[in-house]
This record gives structure tokens, sequence and C-alpha cells, in this order.
């Protein structure tokens, strides 16, 4: 795997060594390994990594080791790959698993994390998480620099994330955008409230279509977070008068009546898209997966 970085104009004056650490996130081993492999080079040519880089040169730094690896026991790991090349794996998380080690999961729990790892014979590093209950696309970085890269672009926006959800009721307008800061319900509380001293959270949501329930009506919704706060999908939801079936935190009274009568025992988000700049060569990469749901609406009418 050939890492490729263009030193960026912030980025002019550091040493080749501290860009190496730092904007490239490799670790000491990484850039002890290719100094010692001649897989290190500046425009083409070895450079001490005492000397300052300019803006504008090409470093390119050849990792070995990653591709290929024998993964005795990796099929009897319960695991739904739906992306994987040398610096990433997309798996699918199913309700009520963990993503990684909690209080309420400690170490040595089956986790998401713990099945990633096992499955790869080697460390995973997430790029992001989900709820426990939620359903769908969880993205790992086989190597940190991969991890860090990604998370820079959760920073700018260039890294997209799609949910779908059934909630309870129809909104009107069939789509809309929520601006709505999420704050703390209280400091050591982990349910989240829209109030004015929040972070900024925004939401976009489309409606998909509509199903009948006892109570009222469901809708199906597409759901683009375009800021990452905790919940932030069901705080906003909730806010607007629309719960997810089957959430018990943020439910309403009427949305709570519904789901326990549909026998919902986990709330209906599920993650089914991400877009996102490849970390390593900087093309776009989509993954989806269709959406898994407990509630069951039958065939569109």
């Amino acid at each position: 795997m050939t890492l490729t970085h263009t030193v960026a104009p912030q980025e002019d004056g550091l040493t080749l060594q501290a860009l190496l650490r730092g904007p490239m996130a490799l670790s000491a081993r990484q850039v002890r390994e290719a100094k010692a492999q001649g897989a290190l080079t500046v425009d083409g040519a070895p450079m001490f990594a005492n000397q300052p880089v300019r803006a504008g040169m090409t470093v390119r730094v050849t990792l070995t080791g990653y591709a290929g690896v024998a993964r005795p026991g990796a099929q009897d790991t319960p695991l739904r790959v739906l992306y994987e090349d040398d610096a990433l794996l997309a798996v699918f998380k199913e309700a009520q698993l963990q993503c990684h080690p909690s209080p309420s999961a400690p170490n040595g729990s089956d986790t998401l994390e713990a099945r990633v790892q096992r499955y790869l014979c080697a460390p995973a590093h997430p790029v992001h998480r989900l709820d426990a209950e939620t359903t769908g696309i969880v993205l790992f970085a086989k190597l940190p620099f991969a991890q860090a890269r990604l998370q820079q672009q959760m920073q700018t926006g260039a890294f997209q994330k799609t949910y779908q959800a059934w909630v309870f009721g129809v909104p009107d307008p069939p789509q809309g955008e929520i601006d709505a800061p999420i704050a703390r319900l209280a400091p050591d509380s982990f349910t989240r409230v829209v109030r004015a001293d929040g972070q900024r959270a925004v939401s976009r949501y489309g409606l998909l279509r509509t199903a009948p329930i006892p109570g009222g009506e469901a809708a199906l919704l597409a759901l683009y977070p375009l800021t990452g706060r905790t919940h932030q999908l069901r705080v906003h939801m909730a806010h607007i008068g629309h719960p997810l079936l089957g959430d018990t935190r943020y439910a309403s009274p009427e949305s709570e009546a519904a789901s326990r009568a549909l026998g919902l025992s986990w709330h209906q988000l599920c993650a089914v898209a991400l877009r996102f700049d490849h970390p390593v060569t900087g093309e776009p990469v989509a993954v989806s997966c269709p959406a898994q749901f407990s509630f069951d609406p039958g065939p569109v009418r």
C-alpha cells in the first residue's frame, strides 16, 4: 500500500519527521520501517527526516504487510462484510450489539470491534460508531493514519452518512431541515435535549413512504445528519413531534403506545449509506446496505 501526500501550504517548513508523525498520522514504527526499507521518498528521491518540506512537494510512503493477511478462523467470526480493501473495512452492525467496549460491555464482551479484530487478526480502528440499538454500516480503518484522515473529513463535511428510520406520524412538510442545538439533560446524564446553550446540530429528512399503525400512521424517512452530536437524529425527530418507533428514551406517550402495540423492542434506525474520499487514494467511495428493521409494514399500497 502506497500513501501519497502533497505538502499543503500550512505544512510548509515542517520537518519530514513532523509531517509523517503529524498530518500524515503514521506511527513511529511505520516511519522507522519505511526509512529502513527505502520506502520513503519526497519528489521521488530520499530525504533526511530532519529536513524541512516545502508546499507542493509529494511525499510517498510504501507500507508493507497489510494486504493478503491470512485470517485463520475468520470464517467462524459472525461478521457481515460490506466493503474491504487494504486500508478499510465496512461491516453491518446488528441491533443490540455494542460497537466497542463500554461500562455496559466491558473488555472481553462480544462487541462489533472484537468481532472485527478476530476477523482481521489485527487491531481495528473505528472511524465512527452507532448506538447499540441502531443497525447498519460501521467503518473501521486498518491503520491509524486512515482513521485520522477519515475523521478529518467528518470535520469538513466530506464524510456523509445516510440513515433510514420509521417514526411516529408523518412530518409536514415531507422534507426539511432541523437546525436545533443539542445539550445534555444534566451534567451526568446520557439523555440529550434541544436547548439554546447546546452544540449546534443540523439534520435533514425526506419522506419515503407511510404505513398505518395502531394509533395513527408511521413514516419511513431518509435522514441526513450534517453534524455528529450524540443521539442527534433521535433527539431531532422527537423535537419536531415524530419520535422514532421503538425509542424508549425519546418517546412521546403516543409513540410509546404504538411501539408497545407493535411489539418493538429497539428503535427503528438504520445507517444505510456512507460516502467519503478514500484516505489513501483520494478516490470517492460509496458503501450501502438495505435497511434492517424489526417493524414490517408490509408492501406499499
